[in-house]
């Protein structure tokens, strides 16, 4: 944004990641105007620039699940949605179990995909060799696989969102740091930056693992911590370009095709153990170069699930941040809630009590941990 920085706003929204830009455009589209989205540094300079770009429905929990299917309407046409090409791969996800044990988790949420009308199919080795020719399946108790999943690349989908949020007349500023939030009372008032106070009707932080520093300004206490990890990047394997996301169940290690080349993740990663994993997986990679190992980082929560929706005790306050490792699978939906919420007084579309930061509040909450 050129220009000085507005002094009101109806809406601020804290944080130009993915989810931040989403919710700005969900604002403009419902028709909200004087939207301000504030970016200390450049969009996506956060937590998004550092994901895997999956995107899944295979969740334990139903509300995930949900979060799911609500978002991948949204990705298979972003285009029209957002006026910007934008490519959702979908290849599907594939996990695998080398344990009974394993395999017994896998097949545990079943009944949960059956209930949602999602075709999740269980595979013996046999059918994995098929889907990933060359993959190492002996040591297999099974797998699981959903071809509605799959990836995309978290900045283009950003500068998507950003660039229809512009359109419709959204103000971002880059390069803009909120110090603190404005409070009177109960109510968040706007927000205290290095290049003035701004006054909002309300203000979303959509400002990831730095959400817990932002709103105790404001007295309010948001269990979100970061937990770093990294991502490993390969020299070009264009033979591996249609694969679907893998993943090891027990290890944790996942990989993936990007740019004619194949990134992965996993607990604890460095070059060797990435070789070393790959080579174990699938044997054509014991050669494999690693040309870049980079540090991003999770934003989590304690029970790995996000805080989303109005902060009770603070009106005008609202919060987005927390995903734990889903921020960008989940973007269009959790935009589309928290709009609503702001807008229409709760979210209409999915019932988002359960994301509330009440529930650690009142040590209610009943997820399961899903990070990955």
């Amino acid at each position: 944004m050129t220009g000085a920085l507005p002094r009101t706003a109806s809406t601020v929204v804290v944080g130009g990641g993915i989810v931040g830009a989403a919710a700005a455009f969900f604002l403009a589209d419902r028709g909200e105007r004087d939207v301000l989205l504030l970016e200390r540094e450049g969009l996506g300079a956060g937590t998004t620039k550092g994901g895997m770009g999956g995107i899944r429905h295979q969740f334990v929990d139903e509300i995930d699940v949900r979060m799911s299917l609500l978002a991948v309407e949204f990705w298979r046409d972003f285009a029209s949605f957002t006026g910007s090409a934008w490519d959702f791969e979908e290849r599907g996800y594939l996990f695998l179990a080398s344990t009974p044990a394993g395999l017994a988790k896998l097949k545990q949420p079943l009944g949960l995909y059956e209930r949602l009308g999602l075709d999740v199919r269980m595979l013996d080795r046999a059918d994995v060799e098929e889907l990933v020719p060359g993959l190492r399946v002996d040591d297999l108790a099974g797998a699981r696989f959903c071809a509605r999943d799959g990836y995309g690349d978290p900045l283009s989908a950003l500068a998507g969102f950003a660039a229809g949020a512009v359109l419709e007349g959204v103000r971002v500023a880059e390069g803009t740091t909120v110090r603190s939030l404005a409070r009177e009372g109960d109510r968040v008032t706007g927000v205290r930056t290095d290049d003035g106070d701004v006054s909002a009707e309300r203000v979303l932080l959509a400002t990831g693992c730095w959400t817990a520093e932002i709103a105790a300004t404001a007295d309010v206490d948001v269990p979100i911590s970061a937990f770093p990890r990294r991502i490993a990047e390969s020299a070009p394997l264009p033979a591996l370009a249609g694969i679907p996301m893998v993943v090891e169940h027990e290890s944790g290690f996942h990989f993936r095709p990007k740019d004619g080349a194949l990134h992965f993740a996993m607990p604890d990663l460095t070059a060797e153990a990435v070789r070393e994993r790959a080579a174990r997986r699938y044997p054509k990679l014991a050669d494999l170069r690693v040309e870049r190992v980079r540090d991003c980082r999770y934003e989590l929560t304690p029970d790995d699930h996000p805080v989303l929706g109005r902060v009770p005790g603070a009106r005008g306050l609202y919060l987005a941040a927390g995903f734990s490792g889903h921020g960008f699978m989940h973007a269009p939906a959790t935009a589309q809630l928290i709009v609503e919420e702001m807008l229409d007084g709760r979210a209409t579309t999915l019932d988002i009590a359960d994301l509330s930061i009440d529930r650690f509040r009142t040590g209610t909450s009943r997820f399961t941990g899903t990070v990955l």
